[in-house]
């Protein structure tokens, strides 16, 4: 209970809090140039913008203003030119964020696109050392980088953000760590299951997710300067430290790397915190576990058959698409014509039935299906929104289509997590996750190309497209349900073989009563 409580639910939480509040504060405010000279006026502020900024269309220009040398001679106005004394911010929403901060805009726009892009792909390189060190030294030394990987993040970004590369460093931190903490913790969680309730440990970190983005806009929505908010997310990640004892390391991956002793001095701590005892047949199960120790570590096992590989390329499509589906919304709400908070914490509301409803359809009808079914309805929401931007509908309903779209992105999130837990032999479980999540990192460094495109209905037709393909490519998976978790790389080379494809209600295999009753290696997670 402890360990569900505090690191599925609270560290998941927190961890896609400080996700999700880094790009809320690289949003944009409305803006334009400041010219000096109101304050000897009586002018108000739309009546001095009307005299000094050209408009551009129906809204006033954001980079440019009238070249007025007498400010109290509106008659005789000059071309418009640049703006020279820097840029007054639309305060409605955010006090101050980092690019009304270091006044990211107009010619310095190409600054947040660098930003966003370089701090995922070195995201990516950090992502795989995360993973690497989750399978050649542990889940709890990974869970342990991860943590303080968020800590300091947050804190850098504030203190050095006229350092471009120290920011930039800062956001790939957490952009490579936030994928591989959210499996580690998931990984612990269902190896300390029993097989029938790993889709419950699953609905517990993907609903705590879902709180952790309605955080994200509440806590920012309350604290609308990013020095606060950000600063919120690094205390938060902090307290996790206090706790940390009580994550134990993995005994899975103890008995895979033929620490034998280990594992069961781990069981025995377990026994003892739940004021049971350790049964007479749990070394004989570690020692089975252990038979994978043989196997070779590293990345180069994802190709060692082609079933692993295939199963690692396709949740590699679904985490990419998800990705962008997910925060295109995000760092794009600021251009939607709505309250930017109140978007995200909508946002983050539609997860909660989404990650019930699909967890619930996970178990009754299967893994693979569902995860279909969510790409597919993510597809449909995201070809809804450019229809309605099409005819110039915005505001609540395109809330409530994101909503949406949130709604069925969050499906394809939450099958794929538990796909790629069921699916990897444990002795890869961690370095084939932070493959899947490193190269999901090099397609969101798209993401400001796409969220950001001057048409705003076609970021939607492309994720729409997206996620079609990721919906077909998804029906290839094997089905996980009800299956025992593959140990080794032979198991993960035959795991799902005699399949049929339109198979859709998912069957225990024909051991599985013998593992409920203590004589199969899958006993290891009972015992847990």
């Amino acid at each position: 209970m402890r360990l569900n409580v505090v690191f599925v639910c609270f560290a998941s939480c927190f961890n896609l809090m400080s996700v999700n509040m880094f790009y809320i504060a690289m949003q944009t405010p409305d803006h334009w140039c400041h010219v000096p000279g109101r304050e000897h006026t009586n002018l108000s502020l739309e009546a001095w913008k009307n005299f000094t900024i050209p408009r551009e269309g129906a809204t006033f220009s954001k980079c440019l203003m009238y070249n007025q040398s007498d400010v109290r001679d509106f008659s005789n106005r000059r071309e418009p030119v640049k703006c020279q004394h820097s840029w007054e911010y639309d305060n409605t929403w955010f006090s101050l964020t980092a690019i009304s901060q270091m006044n990211w805009v107009c010619d310095n726009q190409q600054t947040v696109n660098i930003i966003l892009f370089y701090s995922q792909n070195i995201g990516v390189a950090l992502g795989l050392l995360f993973g690497y060190v989750g399978d050649t030294f542990g889940r709890r030394p990974q869970q342990l980088l991860c943590l303080s990987a968020h800590v300091v993040s947050r804190l850098l970004a504030m203190l050095a953000p006229h350092v471009l590369p120290l920011f930039v460093l800062a956001a790939s931190l957490v952009s490579g760590a936030a994928g591989p903490m959210e499996e580690s913790l998931l990984a612990v969680g269902l190896e300390l299951t029993d097989i029938k309730h790993r889709s419950v440990i699953n609905r517990y970190a993907s609903c705590s997710m879902a709180l952790g983005m309605m955080l994200a806009g509440l806590v920012s929505w309350a604290l609308p300067n990013w020095n606060y908010f950000m600063s919120f997310a690094a205390l938060s990640c902090f307290t996790l430290f206090f706790f940390f004892r009580w994550f134990p390391q993995s005994p899975r991956w103890l008995a895979c790397r033929g620490r034998e002793q280990e594992a069961l001095a781990v069981l025995r701590d377990i026994a003892t915190t739940n004021g049971s005892t350790v049964p007479a047949f749990a070394l004989q199960v570690i020692q089975t576990v252990g038979n994978s120790k043989a196997d070779r570590t590293g990345f180069l096992s994802i190709f060692s058959s082609w079933n692993v590989f295939k199963n690692t390329v396709i949740l590699i499509i679904a985490r990419s698409v998800h990705l962008l589906t997910t925060y295109s919304p995000v760092i794009a709400v600021s251009q939607l014509s709505v309250n930017p908070f109140l978007g995200i914490v909508a946002q983050g509301a539609a997860q909660f039935p989404a990650y019930c409803i699909v967890n619930y359809c996970a178990e009754r009808f299967g893994r693979r299906w569902c995860g279909v079914a969510s790409a597919l309805l993510a597809a449909a929401t995201s070809a809804i929104i450019f229809c309605l931007l099409t005819v110039n509908i915005t505001g609540t309903a395109i809330m409530v289509v994101t909503m949406l779209m949130q709604f069925s992105t969050t499906g394809t999130n939450s099958i794929a997590n538990l796909q790629s837990v069921e699916l990897h032999p444990t002795c890869l479980r961690q370095i084939a996750v932070s493959v899947e999540w490193g190269i999901g990192g090099i397609a969101l460094s798209a993401l400001p190309y796409l969220a950001l495109m001057n048409d705003k209905r076609l970021p939607f037709a492309i994720l729409a497209a997206m996620n079609v393909v990721a919906a077909f490519c998804m029906s290839f998976l094997p089905e996980s349900a009800l299956q025992r978790l593959p140990e080794t790389l032979q198991d993960g080379a035959i795991f799902g073989r005699g399949q049929r494809y339109w198979s859709w209600k998912p069957k225990p295999p024909s051991e599985y009563a013998t593992e409920s009753s203590g004589s199969n290696c899958q006993n290891l997670t009972s015992v847990d």
